[in-house]
């Protein structure tokens, strides 16, 4: 193992840009900086900002109107003209319309809560597959090694031997093929770095941020040193604290805000009206009164009434449906997590065994106690089992990130969030 995490040091070395600026940190850092400075998400607050003006502005009263009414000619020395300031009033609507704009501001602030856990699992996705990466170039490169050192023992055979131009070439072409696999898996682990870079989405472009982990095969790595409770539990807490049902209430609480809303426009409104009025011969003068009722007799604003009634109705069956499929979702992910947990125990046992057989392999191979043939079998059942185990600790990490989404929470570890289920 040792060997694995010092190969891929080099490896990752000689992969990263010259010209870049490489911070390593580690998947806790590199959450925090995306979560303050991701510039997707900063615009997403953006949104909010707008939101917050908006219920302001639904809190707006009616501005009044200077009105005048000006005769000229003769007719203007028997009758009044006027001038004076009308007030239009809303009835029973400012307020409704008003905590409709806060539900739908509520119903924002919850989806980008639910954008910044995204993030999180992004991150923590895009850099889990830097420390992959990071494993299969190591993996490559110790075989890449394996096959270097089968190609000179090939070599250093004696010419009248068996098989000896066969197996000199049997292992030119698996050494020339192992190198080709290794380059392409420098430039995947390359590509997954910048991937990374993405997801955090930082505005200083000049750094780049690289995984501090340099393989999974590491003792005591934080990224597969995760503990959950029973499924129960994880179910309590889901439905406590998951996005999608928290979202649901905010669609539910803002369609009957919105169907409130619509009701009270039934309701007419007020124009308030007053001020001086005065003859043209200047004789008479005086104040006059007046105003206006809107009726809603034309356009009752049923439409929109049943509109909003409907739009309740799809809110509440959605929400029914979230909870379902939730339930559903926990399940597939609390068991992929439990049996690739227990899968990697397995590997870990398997992968010992592999490694003797292959070394024991190999020295039998440069003793001439057994054929080349030989060992390119036990490489290549060590090379699958290897596969299998850093497969197994990707479906477990995935799985992982799968119940954080669902859960709703970031923090699905913390103690203390289990202290109110």
């Amino acid at each position: 193992m040792k060997k694995i995490i010092t190969l891929l040091i080099i490896a990752v070395i000689t992969t990263l840009p010259a010209n870049a600026d490489v911070v390593r940190i580690s998947a806790d850092d590199a959450v925090k900086l995306a979560i303050e400075h991701n510039l997707a998400l900063q615009s997403k607050h953006k949104n909010a900002d707008i939101l917050k003006q908006e219920v302001k502005m639904a809190n707006a009263l009616k501005n009044p109107q200077v009105q005048s009414n000006i005769l000229m000619g003769s007719i203007s020395r028997t009758n009044s003209s006027q001038a004076g300031i009308a007030v239009p009033v809303e009835i029973s609507k400012r307020g409704v319309r008003k905590k409709a704009a806060i539900a739908r501001l509520k119903l924002l602030e919850d989806q980008i809560r639910q954008e910044e856990l995204n993030l999180k699992i992004d991150v923590m996705s895009a850099y889990f597959d830097v420390v992959y990466m990071k494993t299969v170039v190591a993996i490559l490169k110790q075989r890449e090694e394996l096959y270097n050192a089968m190609s000179i023992m090939a070599s250093s055979k004696p010419k009248s031997s068996v098989n000896y131009e066969i197996e000199k070439l049997q292992s030119d072409m698996r050494h020339k093929k192992q190198v080709i696999l290794l380059n392409k898996a420098k430039a995947d682990l390359l590509c997954a770095q910048f991937h990374l870079n993405e997801v955090m989405n930082l505005k200083n472009s000049d750094i780049m941020y690289d995984a501090r982990e340099t393989s999974l095969f590491e003792d005591h790595i934080n990224l597969l040193d995760l503990q959950i409770p029973e499924y129960k539990t994880i179910e309590d807490i889901a439905m406590k604290y998951s996005y999608s049902i928290r979202i649901s209430d905010d669609n539910i609480a803002m369609s009957k805000a919105e169907l409130n809303e619509a009701k009270h426009k039934i309701i007419p409104d007020l124009t308030f009206a007053g001020g001086y009025a005065f003859s043209g011969d200047g004789k008479t003068q005086g104040a006059y009164v007046g105003g206006a009722l809107d009726l809603p007799i034309f356009y009752t604003y049923r439409p929109e009434v049943n509109r909003a009634k409907i739009v309740l109705e799809r809110a509440k069956i959605d929400r029914i449906s979230f909870e379902n499929k939730l339930k559903f979702a926990l399940k597939q992910d609390f068991n992929r997590f439990k049996y690739a947990k227990e899968n990697i125990n397995y590997y870990k046992d398997i992968l010992k065994d592999s490694e003797i057989i292959l070394k024991m392999s190999g020295e039998r191979y440069e003793k001439g106690q057994t054929a080349l043939l030989n060992v390119f079998i036990n490489e290549n059942a060590h090379r699958e089992v290897l596969n299998e185990y850093i497969n197994a600790m990707q479906i477990y990490y995935r799985a992982y990130l799968d119940l954080m989404h669902n859960v709703g929470h970031d923090l699905l570890l913390d103690e203390s969030v289990f202290e109110d289920i």
